[in-house]
């Protein structure tokens, strides 16, 4: 069997544990299927932006599991795990940076690429990868050929879904044509799971952290006849998008209890804006409940769209210059050139 996982996105303000219980699931899977693991690949966006000092660390820890991983016959030998890069501004050049560390692990095989490349596994499957790229990269060499595998990061689309939309220079790949040189194609980048039919898939990022990701969050594995199969990640926590169309009904779905992040979208009218400011600041410390208020369509000469959890007074247009005037009514002193070098030190960071 294959296991796939994509979308990782190691950085962002999820729990560290749930990445960690995640990781275990679908280690886990892999040990207690009955065919054995020839190969785990992560298909690009390993990480979600420049990592910190303790975002090394959590996803040096991360990884170390992810690739010393005992899921070999009997627990006594790792899985191999090939890496692809992903979307720059996520991965940027930073597998550079933990690949050497994982190489130096006894007992494991890693293996990474930024170019598109074919090899073949242990086993014999023949495997093309195809890292993000952008502009006018020719595929053409390696679009001729067949593989057991094709594995990927960037934007696939057919002619009956389009579910990504491409951005500037961005390559996009017919789902077709992948389909029909491989066995089974497998792609990051897109965070929901997709089935484009003639075993062309998204695998779909293991969890989620933004409104909108409304599909359920699977490990996705494929036996040794390319047979696709998925198992869903509890560890995924659920972000839910609701309209509301009046105070009441807000009232009401709050009171039942917030405790996974929702996002509230409120169309209203002037009359009501107080009304959902005053449920706001009541549950303003309960960090699950953002709303968006925009105005209804007999507001339409006064279209506002804000988010209702940032009021917290009247704006400040200018929040610099109010800071300094604030500390010299305040403080008797003038403190604008060190709040502005601060500024600039932000700015360039």
């Amino acid at each position: 069997m294959y296991a796939f996982l994509a979308d990782v996105h190691l950085g962002t303000k999820l729990s560290k544990s749930d990445y960690l219980k995640s990781l275990d699931k679908f280690l886990g899977i892999i040990k207690n299927h009955e065919e054995e693991c020839h190969c785990i690949f992560v298909l690009g966006d390993l990480f979600d932006k420049r990592l910190s000092i303790d975002d090394y660390k959590f996803a040096s820890i991360f990884l170390v599991n992810l690739v010393y991983n005992r899921c070999g016959r009997n627990g006594n030998t790792n899985v191999p795990v090939h890496f692809i890069h992903g979307t720059f501004t996520h991965d940027y050049d930073q597998y550079d940076i933990f690949m050497k560390i994982l190489e130096k692990i006894d007992n494991v095989e890693v293996f990474y690429t930024k170019e598109a490349c074919a090899r073949q596994l242990s086993n014999g499957a023949k495997v093309l990868y195809l890292p993000q790229k952008y502009g006018d990269t020719d595929y053409d060499k390696f679009l001729s050929e067949k593989y057991d595998i094709i594995i990927g990061h960037g934007v696939v689309n057919s002619d009956g879904l389009v579910v990504c939309p491409r951005g500037n220079k961005e390559i996009e790949f017919p789902a077709d044509k992948l389909g029909a040189i491989s066995n089974i194609c497998v792609f990051g980048h897109f965070h929901d799971y997709t089935d484009f039919g003639n075993n062309v898939f998204y695998a779909g990022s293991m969890l989620r952290w933004k409104y909108g990701e409304d599909v359920q969050k699977v490990f996705f594995i494929c036996d040794d006849n390319f047979k696709p199969h998925t198992i869903p990640n509890e560890f995924a926590l659920d972000y839910k998008t609701i309209r509301v169309n009046s105070p009441d009904e807000l009232r009401t779905i709050i009171s039942n209890g917030i405790d996974t992040p929702h996002r509230f979208m409120i169309n209203s009218s002037k009359e009501d804006l107080e009304s959902y400011y005053a449920i706001m600041r009541i549950n303003k410390n309960n960090p699950n409940i953002r709303c968006m208020i925009s105005s209804n369509k007999e507001d339409r000469s006064d279209n506002v769209k804000m988010d209702i959890n940032s009021i917290t007074s009247a704006p400040i247009s200018e929040p610099i210059p109010e800071l300094i005037s604030y500390i010299s009514e305040k403080y008797g002193t003038d403190e604008s050139e060190q709040i502005r070098e601060y500024e600039s030190k932000i700015n360039r960071e």
